[in-house]
């Protein structure tokens, strides 16, 4: 430390944890995906705070690839694929040749791209891994505590920001950029992003979550079980809130109509609708005003809204180019991607696509755009008939618990590029999975109970 400078104790501590863990890893895979999960949370949080020079994207990529090769190492837990083949399966696999054979697009200036976009096949790993993982009650319990676990840690440190401010490294970093500053500060109110890289990505992730407790919270439970449940999501849209995002507020609305019209036979689901109502009417036209409020009540009231007229006005503008090259413009070539990976791309330009399903249009084309809305439409369809077809009622409530936030995240994806952003990801990726693996884990048992 003192001929190099203090970093270097740290560097050899965490050095030294690292290659532990790494042996871990690799004797249980689960403990990877533990690790992707806790440093696709914090990574960002880090970064601001301590600057590292370390791509922790790429970290993040590698240890989800390391998951999938260490399932192989342990003899006494090999992966069964039986129950693998299936639509949804089908069209994942689909979805990586398509866009492996984007390498040869004709409408793609530059190469580069396209290499970097290879980091991305990571998600079909983690698809493997976590249909592996998903092969006992246990394993999908443990998953579903570390998730909403975090969330709630996440919708926290959101209220923490709220209410005592950022700290100096985090004003800092909002201030290091004119256009970041503004972007943040809306309404005489700076929308708060918790540990996560931005606004966007906390609120979508604390209403995602937030709709899960939400759902599990009615769910064949202990009383006690239930109020931290509500008391949980209740923490997470009130954080979601205070991000400023209106794609999450009307994202949670959308999930709650979602799960009320497929639970509607219940009483349950009507004493939920009725009290929706009541909290709906009273955010709308209750006699109140603040940034917050104004932001919720513009999302439902959105005529003349600058933001979304712009937003409007871009889809548009870019249907001609969508409609005219079938398979895209290729892959990294819009927006801010297109200026580092393909300057001089007709798409590269100083703008964002905003929209998911505009961005897969634009580079992959309305051929592409047809292939992955029919992939989220098969992982919804497998949801929603997995409820009506199991008869456990542990395993129908975790069944809405994933796919109730998964439909409403496919909804918000037309707004915003929603559903690959960390860490909900990995939630979505883990929910193509567990959708196939559902009626197989009812086998194992009759009646579960959240112990």
């Amino acid at each position: 430390m003192v001929h190099v400078g203090i970093i270097i104790g740290p560097l050899i501590a965490a050095a030294i944890f690292g290659i532990g863990f790494f042996v871990m890893m690799l004797k249980d895979y689960k403990l990877s995906i533990y690790a992707c999960f806790f440093i696709s949370v914090f990574m960002s949080f880090f970064d601001r705070a301590y600057d590292i020079p370390v791509p922790m994207g790429v970290v993040l990529d590698a240890i989800a690839a390391l998951s999938f090769f260490s399932i192989f190492l342990n003899p006494k837990d090999r992966p069964d694929w039986a129950d693998l083949k299936h639509p949804i399966t089908y069209l994942y696999i689909f979805i990586v040749v398509y866009q492996l054979l984007q390498a040869f697009n004709p409408n793609a200036v530059s190469i580069v791209g396209w290499v970097v976009s290879l980091r991305g096949n990571t998600s079909f790993l983690l698809f493997l891994v976590f249909f592996h993982m998903f092969n006992s009650i246990s394993n999908l319990k443990k998953f579903t505590y570390l998730w909403l676990g975090l969330a709630f840690v996440v919708a926290l440190y959101g209220i923490f920001q709220e209410k005592f401010g950022l700290t100096d490294f985090e004003t800092k970093w909002v201030y290091s950029s004119t256009g970041r500053a503004k972007l943040l500060f809306i309404w005489g109110h700076m929308r708060k992003f918790s540990f996560l890289s931005d606004p966007s990505a906390f609120g979508l992730f604390t209403g995602f979550s937030g709709l899960a407790c939400l759902v599990l919270a009615v769910g064949p439970f202990k009383n006690w079980h239930r109020i931290v449940l509500f008391v949980m999501a209740g923490i997470m849209f009130i954080s979601m809130s205070f991000s400023g995002t209106r794609t999450a507020i009307a994202m949670v609305a959308i999930g709650v109509a979602f799960y009320i019209v497929l639970t509607i036979r219940t009483r349950r689901t009507l004493i939920i609708a009725v009290g929706v109502i009541g909290v709906v009417g009273l955010l709308l036209f209750g006699p109140f005003y603040n940034g917050t409020v104004n932001r919720i009540r513009s999302t439902f009231f959105s005529e003349g809204d600058a933001s979304m007229g712009v937003r409007d006005k871009k889809r548009i503008r870019l249907q001609h180019y969508v409609l005219s090259h079938p398979f895209g413009g290729g892959i990294n070539t819009t927006g801010g991607n297109g200026l580092k990976y393909s300057r001089g791309h007709y798409l590269a330009e100083g703008w964002d696509a905003d929209s998911g399903y505009l961005l897969t249009a634009l580079e992959l084309g309305w051929i592409g755009l047809i292939i992955g809305m029919a992939f989220f439409y098969a992982v919804i369809g497998k949801g929603i008939d997995n409820y009506f077809v199991m008869e456990d009622p542990f395993l129908k409530t975790m069944t809405l618990a994933y796919i109730v936030p998964f439909m409403a995240l496919s909804v918000a994806h037309f707004a915003q590029d929603a559903m690959f952003q960390k860490p909900v990801y990995l939630v979505v990726t883990a929910t193509y999975a567990l959708m196939i693996k559902l009626p197989s884990l009812e086998k194992q048992t009759t009646t579960h109970n959240i112990k």
